[in-house]
């Protein structure tokens, strides 16, 4: 094996990412650095099959669409132009991984009408995972924020307005009474809403 190839075998072993040539016009695997059929589960016979029409039978269903997109992009795009793309690959256990995609046209020949792409592929379920769990907390932040602006202000102001009552002014006992009562129910509305504050951000 010459010193090069070496090298670049090697580079492709420690490599988390995929290195790929793929033939679009004819939509075969030419040449894959094996990370994403290891991740995957692929034996290397069963991933240059699947590579049939841009990996259709393993691409969800939900995400063709964006393929067909990108392949087009693709056929259209301009000497050194990228085209991203991320999509789910299933896994050989029937599950989904998030694959993210970075694809340029490396040879095309008009002749015959040949168009070779290489392609980065990265795993980023993780990434894409987080962040579902960050718009997630988003908009319970945002339903914080609502209950904060509308909802604690009323009880609050109220409260407020009550103490400054007994405070400043010379009540008989039966007055007393009845703005302890309404303090009471304030406070009690208070507390409700502070509690469905602290359920919807998981406080409990």
């Amino acid at each position: 094996m010459k010193p090069g190839t070496r090298f670049l075998h090697s580079l492709f072993e420690v490599a988390h990412v995929e290195f790929q040539t793929y033939d679009l016009s004819n939509q075969k695997v030419l040449f894959s650095s094996g990370v994403t059929r290891q991740l995957l589960g692929y034996s290397e016979s069963e991933y240059v099959n699947l590579s049939n029409e841009f990996y259709r039978s393993i691409i969800h269903p939900d995400d063709y669409e964006k393929v067909q997109q990108t392949i087009n992009k693709t056929i259209q795009s301009k000497s050194g132009d990228v085209i991203e793309m991320t999509v789910r690959l299933r896994r050989i256990d029937g599950s989904y991984i998030w694959l993210y995609s970075r694809q340029m046209i490396y040879q095309r020949n008009h002749a015959n009408g040949t168009l070779t792409i290489i392609r980065e592929v990265e795993d980023v379920t993780r990434l894409v995972e987080l962040q579902g769990d960050l718009e997630e907390k988003v908009e319970q932040l945002k339903a914080i924020s609502y209950k904060n602006s509308h909802l604690l202000r009323g009880p609050v102001s109220s409260i407020i307005g009550l103490v400054d009552l007994i405070e400043e002014h010379a009540v008989t006992s039966d007055h007393n009474r009845q703005i302890l009562h309404y303090l009471k129910e304030t406070i009690a509305k208070l507390d409700g809403v502070v509690r469905e504050i602290n359920e919807n951000a998981n406080l409990r």
